[in-house]
């Protein structure tokens, strides 16, 4: 998916890369082609038909590798992910670039439907299942890192922030040697930790400026909102249900919405709280530049030191000197 057309741009279609397509698999949406020269997209497979391998060779002898899917069957494009996501995500024949490519899609897609949809249950389930294959294949791949930060959006969403500290938090995660077994609680924390926004005024979560002393401690009840929403809908993981709470958290205690300090923070939460406030500083908004990496990490070291874990920091350094 492009960077620059991100899920919640105001158009009626998103791009799917055609390696995401598996042969003679009925889809259950539409495809279609874009439009030349402006003209609107055209209709070139319906949803009751499978996408077969001589559709894939046509298109690949004129040079398309992409598609479109309407906006309104986003669903079903999740549920045709949730079913071919872990095979396609642990087939060696398929280019790290494209299972990369197809992670970052539907987990964009998937979070910003946990954001919206009012049916929360199901997506956070379906979230559940996807999360661990997903974390999977960043802790196999060795390249997965560096092609997921080629995708990254430096626009700020609140979904395309939640997949930025997934794939950060996971790879740190993994690098810092935390138990495998815990891994898959920790991933569904991870991807939705910001769930509890679709509490919060859209006009707070979008402002262009600061926001006032009132709309800030509205926003500060986000984490509360997210532990309560997932309880609600069957996380049963202590874990993945402390990441989401205590991931604004600071060592030095001035973090919310506990104010824990120290050791009252599990390396869970300290590990989302670097990736969290990283993806922040380098992300674009209305109001401020994205900071580049090396300036984002200079003002984590200099101005957070008493705030984030130092140790975990520094192997969250060196692991992005290696992908970057």
């Amino acid at each position: 998916m492009s960077r620059t057309t991100p899920p919640g741009a105001p158009t009626a279609f998103f791009p799917v890369n055609i390696g995401s397509l598996r042969d003679d698999l009925v889809t259950g949406f539409s495809l279609y082609l874009p439009g030349a020269g402006g003209a609107p997209p055209v209709l070139y497979r319906d949803a009751s038909l499978p996408f077969s391998p001589e559709a894939r060779e046509r298109l690949v002898r004129n040079a398309v590798d992409e598609l479109l899917v309407p906006r309104s069957e986003r669903r079903a494009w999740l549920k045709y992910t949730e079913t071919i996501l872990p095979a396609y995500l642990a087939d060696q024949a398929v280019p790290v670039r494209d299972r990369a490519t197809l992670l970052y899609e539907s987990a964009q897609t998937l979070v910003q439907e946990a954001l919206s949809s009012p049916d929360t249950g199901a997506l956070v389930e379906m979230s559940r299942h996807a999360s661990g294959s997903m974390a999977e294949f960043l802790l196999r791949e060795p390249k997965a890192l560096h092609e997921l930060m080629q995708l990254t959006s430096y626009d700020y969403y609140t979904y395309t922030h939640s997949v930025n500290v997934f794939v950060y938090s996971v790879s740190l995660a993994g690098r810092l040697g935390m138990p495998a077994a815990e891994m898959d609680q920790f991933a569904h924390g991870a991807l939705l930790h910001d769930i509890g926004k679709r509490r919060i005024d859209a006009g707070i979560v979008n402002a262009k400026g600061g926001l006032t002393d009132a709309q800030w401690e509205q926003m500060k009840q986000h984490p509360t909102h997210g532990y309560e929403i997932l309880r609600a809908h069957g996380e049963a993981s202590e874990l993945a249900l402390d990441v989401t709470r205590h991931h604004h958290e600071k060592l030095n205690g001035r973090g919310y919405p506990d104010g824990l300090a120290g050791e009252e923070i599990s390396p869970w939460a300290r590990i989302t709280t670097i990736a969290d406030i990283f993806d922040a500083l380098t992300t674009k908004r209305s109001y401020k530049d994205a900071m580049d990496t090396f300036l984002a990490l200079g003002f984590m070291k200099d101005k957070m030191w008493d705030e984030i874990d130092r140790d975990f920091f520094r192997v969250f350094v060196s692991m992005l000197a290696r992908d970057s």
